[in-house]
């Protein structure tokens, strides 16, 4: 598609061109008009310009600017066809960066240096492979993070797309120690911040998760993680002993894990 668009903004930047020359060509050749010898009439006789003398100028000084006008942006809208989209994939990749970094601090500590942090590693381990927490009366388990893109191939059996990652940071998980953290959800962080988190979360388990079991990169994954099984009992009771399992497996993985 980009090659597509670099050939058609350069096929109208070199017409926009020949445009330009030919009106210019025309304006030039315009202004040539042979006229014949006035007859040699004292200036004190002579009659006063007509309109056509009077008008010509000023129309002939619009023509040009118009010429130069309608030449900008012959020119300036391939110019700009051509260069945009590497600009906004530039910009997009600036930002994408920006936003993995400031995910990085946001799940370390909070402390004076690090004003951005949230505390994950609190909970998930200084690296985010993983933890043990008091929870109730026993423990919890917050699961590994940076797999967390693997979905079920990695223990997170309740991750099977990137909106589940988002909605377990909002929402929290239900039975596990995985609180809400959106403010839309009686949570802390705003859309911006668990955005930059998940981003972060993204940039790191992709360096763990192949790339064909890679739910958070790959449609084709997302597709295999979503669909049902063939194996699948089409029975009741064992949909529901299978719901039951998925729950299990969420409170001890993905569920608490997703987020922070």
């Amino acid at each position: 598609m980009l090659a597509l668009s670099n050939s058609a903004g350069l096929v109208l930047l070199v017409l926009g061109g020949i445009f330009v020359v030919a009106a210019i060509a025309a304006l030039v050749l315009r202004g040539r008009v042979t006229r014949e010898p006035a007859p040699d009439i004292p200036p004190a006789m002579q009659p006063g310009p007509s309109d056509p003398a009077l008008e010509t100028p000023l129309l002939q000084k619009l023509q040009g600017w118009g010429v130069l006008l309608v030449a900008f942006f012959v020119l300036w809208i391939p110019y700009t066809w051509l260069i945009e989209p590497s600009a906004n994939l530039k910009q997009e990749k600036l930002l994408r960066t920006e936003a993995i970094e400031r995910g990085s601090r946001m799940v370390q500590l909070f402390s004076e240096e690090n004003q951005l942090g949230v505390g994950c590693v609190r909970c998930h381990g200084p690296e985010l492979r993983g933890g043990v927490i008091a929870f109730g009366t026993g423990y919890n388990y917050p699961p590994n993070l940076t797999t967390i893109c693997g979905g079920a191939s990695t223990g997170h059996a309740a991750i099977k797309s990137l909106a589940d990652i988002y909605a377990t940071i909002q929402q929290g998980r239900t039975g596990t120690a995985m609180p809400s953290w959106s403010i839309r959800y009686q949570g802390a962080l705003d859309d911006q911040q668990i955005n930059d988190i998940v981003n972060y979360l993204v940039f790191m388990s992709s360096k763990n998760v192949p790339f064909k079991d890679n739910i958070c990169t790959n449609p084709e994954a997302v597709k295999a993680a979503t669909s049902p099984s063939p194996s699948a009992s089409p029975s009741g009771t064992s949909g529901a002993t299978g719901a039951s399992g998925a729950t299990g497996a969420t409170g001890a993985t993905g569920a608490t894990g997703a987020g922070s």
